[in-house]
């Protein structure tokens, strides 16, 4: 595929500082990618490149795509982990969260007061927590970064000329520390981002570093607006949700994709008759060359999604959920958060009643603003179909009204004609599959 001529800016851009204000399925990695292919062919060295990336699968995926072992793409911890081993010659072990005398909640406190560059106030368990890791010789990822930091304070010569990150809307204090000690004088800086995919909140990311970054080192802001993605209709409807919140930078998708196929919603009494709604709905994607491994049913919590599992279980529907069960040909379940950076033909997401998504922490603007981020991210993984699912009362009889990102997506009911041709299709049998 040929790069559109937002792209080519980017990559062929000369500016010290920038930042790709990058929309979802605009072809962000692309553009990273293509412009290291772009800096070696100019002849510079592999080891004169840096990449940050947000998961070590993203990592993975862009050194296979730029084809160059020898260009240092990583995670923040994985960066700070080898340099720390291999270059500084540390000894100590990983900390596993849960092998740890402490409850999550506790360690999340812990993880929180370090990434805001101890500027929240100091858990009660902050001491008793550094103290465990010390006597066993151990760090967290946290302490990597700080460890890191100390160090690269020290040797101010410890610089690379080509500096990329991606995910930056992602990034907490703690992280762009580090950032910055990589800066040196000659260092040119690509972060790419997109504050509306920002969902990290509760981890200490904050979408404010982009301004930040912005605004500190002058840099040029470059914007991707095209999805190449989804079909002009979610587009439209991941465009509704996210215009209601409160941005500073503001953009709106466009669709390449000329054609468009169904965005519905429909509602059922409980949890199982949504689970068996969506049996009927997997066949008749089916029937529409979707396979099972090309839909996702997505949810804001994993509570949510235990009925829907108990029934594909019993009705032999193969699945993968990234924990015990795992099938390759299965459909996928997956928190919102889970699959993030991800893309399949066909969409399901469940759990839009009122206090579930948005969930009913803190009402407060900040708050509602990232549960609409969640809904904004978890409507654009759709390629062509999206459908949103909502009941009335959960597996505990509790009864909730409909979520108001139905209303502000503007996705409508399902028409009883498609209904029909759903329900039509009856059970699941002829995709049973058996042992042996």
């Amino acid at each position: 595929m040929i790069l559109s001529d937002e792209q080519k800016k980017v990559v062929d851009s000369n500016e010290r500082f920038l930042f790709l204000l990058a929309g979802a399925g605009s072809g962000k990695t692309r553009v990273i990618v293509e412009r290291i292919k772009h800096l070696l062919h100019q002849g510079i060295l592999p080891h004169e490149i840096l990449a940050i990336t947000f998961t070590r699968k993203a990592s993975q995926e862009m050194k296979e795509r730029v084809g160059n072992e020898r260009v240092h793409i990583h995670t923040f911890h994985q960066f700070c982990f080898m340099r720390l081993k291999e270059e500084h010659h540390m000894s100590f072990v990983m900390a596993e969260e849960e092998k740890l005398p402490f409850r999550r909640d506790e360690i999340l406190q812990v993880s929180r007061y370090k990434n805001s560059l101890f500027q929240l106030p100091k858990p009660a368990i902050y001491m008793k927590y550094q103290a465990y890791l010390q006597m066993h010789k151990m760090k967290d990822f946290d302490d990597l970064i700080m460890d890191m930091i100390r160090i690269l304070k020290g040797h101010h010569s410890d610089h690379y000329r080509y500096l990329f990150v991606d995910e930056f809307q992602d990034t907490n204090l703690l992280q762009y520390e580090l950032l910055k000690c990589l800066i040196g004088k000659e260092t040119q800086v690509l972060a790419v981002g997109d504050p509306d995919q920002s969902i990290y909140r509760f981890r200490g990311a904050s979408s404010k570093i982009i301004s930040l970054y912005v605004k500190s080192f002058h840099a040029k802001v470059y914007t991707l607006k095209t999805n190449y993605r989804s079909t002009p209709l979610i587009i439209h409807h991941a465009n509704r949700i996210i215009k209601r919140n409160d941005r500073k930078y503001h953009k709106d998708l466009i669709a390449h994709q000329k054609q468009s196929f169904h965005a519905y919603t429909f509602h059922q009494n409980d949890e199982i008759h949504e689970a068996l709604m969506i049996e009927r709905l997997l066949k008749y994607l089916n029937r529409q060359h979707i396979k099972l491994n090309q839909t996702a049913v997505l949810y804001r919590n994993h509570h949510r999604v235990f009925t829907l599992m108990q029934h594909l279980h019993q009705r032999n529907i193969p699945f993968q959920n990234g924990e015990s069960t795992s099938d390759p040909d299965g459909i996928h379940l997956m928190t919102i958060h889970q699959a993030k950076g991800l893309e399949f033909e066909a969409v399901i997401i469940i759990g839009l009643e009122q206090g579930v998504l948005p969930s009913n922490q803190e009402n407060r603007q900040s708050e509602l603003d990232e549960e609409r981020r969640l809904m904004f991210v978890a409507i654009t993984r759709a390629k062509r179909f999206l459908y949103l699912s909502h009941v009335t009362l959960n597996s505990s009889s509790h009864r909730f009204p409909s979520s108001q990102f139905i209303t502000e997506s503007g996705v409508k009911p399902i028409p009883k004609q498609v209904l029909n041709d759903i329900i039509s299709l009856g059970d699941f049998d002829d995709n049973q599959r058996t042992d042996g």
